[in-house]
């Protein structure tokens, strides 16, 4: 979709980064590749940037050169030139994160009472596929470029332009994506090495000290329903990684305290240390018992705090880290949340896998509470009170107690219009208030996922069904005097409940502001904590969040609208040709060719839309640029109101959070759609000519129709007029990943399934989401 026509403002002391960076990337293609290669990824990338803002026309025709030239290519050319394209786009997350990072100092303290503790899930995503080495390459660029863009005047020195050059070339060498199939130790590795990184660890313990409470939680290793390879080894190793990882940030604060210590010649600080080192030495293995040996290291770790207390009088700053670690993580572990789906937990002859994780766990936490190591029992497809006291009965066997939360996952719309009678029945159980009451601190958990309702029925009525199962089971916990807590299964595309902080949190309740908890993504995880800056940032964004006014209840304008869109939606994902266009006309077919770890393609061998995973579905349509979930419906709906209808659906834009955020997001969605890309796959499908003609001409417009719409609404003709920076990044990176599509509609038709891999990366990167 092309953007209204704008000078380009962006930062120039990004684009002085950005350009001296792609420029270094340049030297090494042609030292790696030679004359020709380079001169040839040279000239598309000039003709790319000529597109920016070109015409519908002229954009075809340089689609079609270009399409033409990479037909002409080896296959190791056509994957060099996917190479360069995705490392181009890296390099440009890169440059931006690190101008984030001088940004993101600027946001201040907020103030006035907001959530009182802030919990990230970590959750697996199909990026975990990229290499370790090229992320830890990224990071390394990140790394150089911040410095440089702090400086009021952006010059690289010599050393800052050598080491640039150094790593361009490891990222060059080094794999972008995974040869094989990621194991669950790979997706926890991948995010451990991120969040419990030194800078980022250091700075999440720090905020939690001064600011508002964090604890980070994993599905990685207790998600069962997600990844068919998940059972008690999985569950132990991505215990032991991440123990592993602490320990280190505990011995290098360690290393500070005897430092001191031997400073100030004091043996007796000497002597406490060495007893706190021995205790620390049985923790290195997670195993049976474990709970023991952290306590006999904990209470070491509180008489040695005392004993520093007495000798020096102010305690050290690396014993506040330790204190702080010791309360977010009291395990010593990033604890899990366990999840299987009803009909896994409903068939005790299915359920072997989760029954062995929790006796597992029962053998970690004797004596102790089996939270510091698992903090939930998740229910996928919770539809049903029996779902919930099933899985009780299956804790309390294991665990002797209901001592987890039982946690059920509302994530489709029958789900959800059950959901207040099935919480009533969770409350008033008295084995259930019991549990609540003794283990679970008198809160009572829900989770309700996006993916899945927006899959079913558009994004627009999946939000206001989500909203009014909020609002409705916020007023039923206030009237039983129940505290809630609201777990957001989001993710970071707008499909899947992405989006800014404060569009995501516009409308939710008090009780779901009280406890932020939401999941956090493998890409999401990189790009909100790609650096101490960006880290404490986005953290303080959370903090400022303040509960919706509103009553969750949309105006009769609005829900009749979203109503509309959906039965559009319903229709169209329902239509066997749809369905396809969607094999078809997209990579979807060839998903299980990916290097991905969890969650397969879909569900049921048969294609229909009740089998297609939501992660996959979303994923196709991210990597043809065509986002369809969260527009389809908008312009049909639209172009059938009356002025007076159209009037009053203005009107909420002011009125309602939860429609205004969409609209928005709805601007930033339609500024990143390309259809002329898209029809590049549907012209290389075998769809006959006029059904691809049909295709092409339905999908443009009800795009048209809906970006009328959002510009109504909006009452601008620049959708994202608000976010001016947003739109130049958009601008400027859109038409540098048209080669990667053409690319990977030559993998398609060539099985070339290494390159395929390889455009999934780089689309992924160039669009900032993998879907």
């Amino acid at each position: 979709m092309k953007m209204p026509s704008h000078e380009i403002h962006l930062s120039p002391e990004l684009r002085r980064v950005v350009n001296e960076s792609v420029r270094l990337l340049g030297e090494v293609i042609r030292a790696e590749l030679g004359d020709r290669a380079y001169l040839r990824i040279e000239g598309v990338r000039k003709k790319m940037a000529s597109l920016r803002q070109a015409s519908d026309s002229k954009t075809a025709k340089a689609l079609r050169e270009t399409s033409a030239l990479l037909g002409k290519l080896s296959q190791e050319e056509r994957r060099a030139f996917a190479r360069a394209y995705t490392l181009m786009l890296e390099l440009m997350n890169a440059c931006e994160n690190a101008y984030r990072s001088r940004r993101e100092t600027m946001i201040t303290k907020p103030k006035g009472k907001g959530p009182e503790s802030i919990i990230y899930v970590l959750t697996a995503h199909p990026t975990e596929a990229r290499a370790p080495a090229n992320i830890e390459a990224f990071h390394e660029i990140q790394e150089v470029l911040v410095p440089i863009l702090r400086r009021s005047n952006v010059a690289f020195s010599g050393y800052e332009t050598a080491s640039l050059l150094h790593w361009i070339e490891v990222a060059w060498k080094s794999p972008i994506v995974r040869a094989r199939k990621p194991r669950v130790k790979d997706e926890a590795e991948h995010i451990y090495s991120t969040v419990l990184r030194d800078e980022t660890l250091s700075t999440l313990l720090r905020f939690s000290h001064e600011e508002v409470s964090v604890f980070i939680r994993s599905w990685v290793g207790g998600d069962k329903d997600g990844h068919p390879g998940v059972d008690a080894p999985e569950f132990m190793e991505s215990l032991q990684l991440s123990r592993t990882l602490l320990l280190k940030f505990v011995r290098a604060r360690v290393a500070e305290i005897t430092a001191t210590a031997e400073n100030l010649g004091d043996r007796e600080l000497l002597a406490g240390l060495r007893k706190y080192n021995d205790a620390l030495k049985g923790l290195r293995i997670v195993a049976h018992g474990d709970m023991k040996r952290i306590v006999r290291a904990r209470d070491a770790a509180k008489a040695f705090v005392a004993l520093y207390g007495k000798n020096v009088g102010v305690l050290h700053p690396a014993l506040a880290d330790l204190r702080s670690l010791a309360r977010t993580f009291p395990g010593l572990v990033v604890p899990l949340e366990f999840r299987e789906s009803s009909d896994v937990l409903m068939a005790p002859e299915k359920r072997g896998a989760i029954t062995r994780m929790l006796a597992k766990l029962g053998q970690l936490s004797t004596g102790g509470d089996p939270r510091w190591y698992v903090r939930g029992m998740i229910i996928s497809m919770a539809e049903d009170i029996e779902h919930v006291r099933t899985t009780a009965k299956l804790v309390s066997k294991e665990l002797g107690g209901i001592k987890l939360p039982i946690v059920p996952l509302f994530e489709q719309a029958g789900a959800m219009r059950k959901s207040t009678a099935i919480v009533r029945e969770m409350i008033r159980d008295p084995k259930l208030k019991a549990a609540r009451k003794k283990y679970w601190g008198g809160a009572l958990e829900v989770m309700v996922g996006y993916s899945d309702s927006s899959k079913e029925s558009g994004v627009l009525p999946s939000r206001l069904l989500i909203s009014k199962t909020m609002h409705d089971l916020d007023r039923l916990c206030r009237k039983e005097k129940v505290k809630p807590i609201f777990f957001q299964g989001s993710g970071g595309s707008v499909d899947r409940g992405g989006g800014s902080i404060q569009e995501q949190t516009a409308w939710w309740t008090e009780g779901a502001i009280r406890t932020y908890k939401a999941t956090i993504q493998g890409e999401m995880i990189e790009r909100s904590m790609a650096s101490p800056q960006i880290t404490r940032g986005q953290l303080r964004r959370i903090a400022a969040v303040r509960p919706s006014r509103g009553h969750g209840a949309s105006s009769s304008t609005v829900t009749a609208f979203a109503n509309r869109v959906a039965e559009v939606y319903g229709a169209k994902i329902h239509d066997p040709k749809f369905l396809e266009l969607v094999e078809k006309g997209t990579p979807y077919r060839f998903l299980d060719q990916l290097k991905i770890g969890s969650r397969p393609a879909k569900r049921t061998k048969q294609l229909a839309v009740a089998g297609l995973r939501a992660i996959p579905w979303v994923l196709c349509w991210t990597q043809t640029r065509v986002l369809f979930p969260t527009w389809w419906g908008i312009g049909t709906a639209w172009r059938e109101l009356g002025a007076a209808d159209r009037k009053k659906l203005k009107l909420s834009v002011d009125r309602d959070p939860l429609f205004a955020t969409y609209v928005r997001s709805l601007g930033f969605t339609i500024a990143k759609i390309e259809l002329g890309v898209w029809r590049t796959y549907l012209d290389s499908s075998t769809l006959t000519p006029a059904e691809r003609a049909r295709a092409i001409h339905d999908f443009e417009t009800e795009l048209a129709l809906a970006a009328e719409f959002t510009r109504s609404m909006l009452g601008t003709k620049d959708v994202l007029g608000s976010r001016p920076w947003l739109r130049e990044s958009i601008v400027l990176r859109a038409p540098m990943i048209h080669p990667l599509n053409l690319l990977q509609v030559h993998a398609l038709r060539a099985k070339d399934f290494e390159l395929l891999r390889l455009t999934v990366t780089g689309i992924a990167s160039g669009m900032m989401t993998t879907g």
